[in-house]
């Protein structure tokens, strides 16, 4: 049984909101932003490394900051998609590991937030926040290959109806 939210249609009906409130998944609409804020994060922070760009590491710490609400918003619909999805089938199982990786790649960012944010306004970031920066957009695209399996690979969410 998936999560159950209420959606109601023009026509006054109300029907189950099952990930595709405008007749497409919502999930892949939303994750193009907190991976984009994640890398640009990165490069703002290597920025002020090699250039003379004394506001990258703020910026950087407010892109990922934004991830984060990105990623809240990604989370919550790709998990609605989740909970339709048959327990122990391959679709499940390769989204689980999807799941895991990108939890893994969020709590890497949320050390490299807590580690950054007291320093945030430094001209030239930390050596450390542009190892966790890069570690982070390493696994969150390592995550994001599997969810690209699921679609492309596996035909998830594509079409008229969901192949779960």
């Amino acid at each position: 049984m998936g999560i159950r939210f209420r959606n109601q249609l023009p026509t006054g009906e109300t029907k189950p909101w099952t990930g595709r409130p405008f007749n497409r998944a919502t999930h892949p609409m939303l994750v193009h932003f907190p991976i984009a804020f994640y890398f640009g994060a990165l490069g703002l922070d290597v920025l002020s490394r090699l250039g003379h760009f004394a506001s990258a590491p703020l910026a950087a710490s407010w892109l990922i900051l934004g991830a984060f609400a990105g990623t809240a918003l990604a989370a919550t619909t790709g998990l609605v998609d989740w909970s339709f999805m048959r327990p122990k089938s391959k679709i499940r199982r390769t989204a689980n590991w999807h799941l895991a990786i990108q939890l893994t790649a969020g709590a890497l960012f949320v050390l490299n937030f807590a580690i950054r944010w007291g320093n945030r306004h430094v001209a030239r970031s930390r050596p450390l926040w542009i190892v966790l920066d890069l570690i982070g957009v390493l696994v969150v695209s390592i995550g994001a290959d599997f969810g690209g399996q699921m679609v492309y690979l596996m035909g998830y969410r594509v079409g008229g109806g969901s192949q779960a």
